[in-house]
């Protein structure tokens, strides 16, 4: 069988309806104590479920560079436990390490984790559940040639389970070039699927022959411009904006597929104009990254709505919190879009 035609069986096996076109890196949320806070985290998920139920756990909005192993751990455990065996989720795992060892390590457990639940793990497999492959970058490395990437790379792909691509040059210092990547959807049927969250679109631009590769952008705004469904390169999005505006990424792929285009432009510009102004206030924050805190901020307030200030302040993965001055701008910038909620999902119940 050609690499195309396997690729393609891998896909309709993992999807058998269609690949998605929302994925989200739902965020990590912590205590006061600095621990994981899994009631936060199943809370917020809940709140996503009814518009993306495809995720990438733990990506880099979910704080998957910084993560020790044992956080990894529980999180894996907490997932499938509250949505693994109960809810209809997509689940690609995200191996996010610097280090190619620790990348391994993060790998080996999560291969045991998952034939300890008996979850279908082989690409050549025909009974998958919730989980759909792991997520891998290059190593970091600003000198790297494109033969070390791919020599890294490709010791993964050997191992013949379902993969995914992760550009990120924000982390790893490096990229993948549309060469690179041709040849391993040329030889590797089992990365099926590539995230691009450079901005550059360097690899959906180019005219190299993927094979059926889905491809996904991970970079923020001008969404509308993105899909193949309105004249642009990629398949779908993997967005972190998904964690904030879940409910309005989905009505603009509704618009976009229904050809309302001026509808669909319009909600494309409102987000894009509050995904900048939020990220230049999280770009304050001397800790974390900036996409995970301006999502932060956001979530603070879709969580508690016009309350927000009776409760605890989010907290980074560093142990601190995030400054009330802050969540004060966000919170202008949300009201003048339309965008702040009056209710939040943390208070729903306690009616």
């Amino acid at each position: 069988m050609i690499i195309k035609e396997k690729r393609t069986s891998l896909i309709k096996n993992l999807f058998p309806s269609h690949v998605p076109q929302i994925w989200c890196p739902p965020l990590t949320h912590y205590n006061e104590n600095g621990e994981i806070d899994f009631n936060r985290m199943k809370k917020h998920i809940e709140f996503l479920i009814p518009y993306i139920h495809s995720f990438l756990i733990p990506g880099s909005t979910g704080d998957g560079w910084e993560l020790k192993l044992i956080e990894y751990k529980s999180i894996l455990e907490f997932i499938h436990k509250e949505f693994g065996t109960k809810n209809k989720i997509n689940l690609i795992i995200g191996l996010l390490r610097e280090d190619p060892k620790d990348r391994m390590e993060f790998l080996d457990h999560a291969i045991s984790f998952l034939k300890e639940k008996n979850i279908e793990i082989k690409a050549n497999g025909s009974n998958f559940g919730y989980f759909k492959g792991f997520v891998i970058c290059p190593k970091k490395g600003k000198e790297l040639t494109q033969d070390e990437i791919k020599e890294d790379i490709i010791e993964l792909l050997e191992k013949d389970y379902p993969f995914v691509l992760y550009q990120l040059p924000q982390v790893t210092e490096n990229e993948l070039t549309p060469e690179l990547v041709e040849y391993l959807a040329k030889r590797y049927y089992n990365v099926y699927m590539l995230k691009d969250s450079s901005g550059a679109d360097r690899i959906a631009n180019s005219d190299r022959d993927y094979y059926s590769l889905v491809i996904l952008r991970g970079a923020e705004g001008n969404y509308f411009e993105q899909l193949k469904i309105t004249g642009g390169k990629y398949d779908g999005f993997l967005l972190s904006i998904g964690n904030s505006f879940p409910q309005e990424l989905c009505s603009l792929i509704e618009l976009m597929s229904k050809g309302k285009n001026e509808q669909a432009q319009k909600l494309s510009r409102k987000l894009t104009n509050v995904v900048n102004s939020v990220f230049k206030i999280a770009q304050q924050i001397p800790k974390g990254n900036a996409f995970t805190n301006s999502n932060k901020l956001i979530d603070h307030f879709n969580a508690y709505g016009e309350k927000w200030k009776d409760f605890p302040f989010p907290i980074l993965h560093s142990g601190e919190e995030i400054d009330e001055n802050l969540l004060e701008k966000t919170e202008k910038i949300l009201m003048k879009q339309g965008l702040l909620r009056k209710e939040g999902y943390m208070l729903k119940e306690k009616k």
